[in-house]
């Protein structure tokens, strides 16, 4: 495998994104996570949510993990209560947040989950396909049809997540069902 990463700091102070990875002879551990820039300190909630992701990959994956997606559920609600948990131990007037995506290959097969909208897509064919959904009030407004997708790129509230890490809220991880990879992919 061959990893590469880019990011873009954007008008903020500080980066808040964080990338990691991590891998065992059978597996392959990845995840980005992006810092909530209308919170404080959302760069310390991303850190500590690959921190804490690829730690537990490292400490269970010997060489594979005996139920990938079981572990992606578990280990990302870990990092949010590691994120909460930071918060008070260190008197922060408010709690970081992050949105988090983490894919698992292992045996030919993709396992991932996400929280937020931090995304995930394969290269097939020579196209990207989207395998996460946003987890934001405006991508439901464009699912349930009440406005276009067009429109959901200038609305007000398109940058407004409903679902993170980090935040008095445990999140909803959402686990896609794992799919075979193939070459082409």
């Amino acid at each position: 495998f061959t990893i590469y990463q880019a990011s873009r700091q954007g008008g903020r102070k500080n980066n808040q994104d964080r990338v990691a990875y991590s891998y065992s002879r059978d597996s392959l551990l990845m995840v980005v996570a992006d810092g909530m820039g209308g919170h404080m300190h959302g760069e310390i909630a991303a850190h500590l949510c690959v921190q804490t992701i690829t730690d537990h990959f490292q400490k269970l994956a010997h060489t594979r993990l005996a139920d990938p997606s079981k572990f992606l559920n578990d280990v990302i609600q870990r990092a949010h209560y590691a994120i909460n948990d930071y918060a008070v131990d260190h008197d922060l007037l408010e709690i970081p947040h992050t949105t988090c995506v983490a894919a698992i290959i292992q045996n030919n097969t993709a396992f991932w989950a996400h929280v937020g909208d931090s995304r995930l897509y394969f290269l097939s064919d020579g196209r990207l396909v989207a395998r996460t959904e946003d987890h934001t009030a405006v991508a439901k407004m464009v699912k349930d049809g009440l406005i276009s997708e067009e429109e959901s790129k200038s609305h007000p509230a398109r940058n407004r997540v409903s679902n993170c890490l980090g935040g008095y809220v445990a999140p909803e991880v959402e686990c896609a069902p794992p799919i075979p990879i193939h070459d082409g992919d």
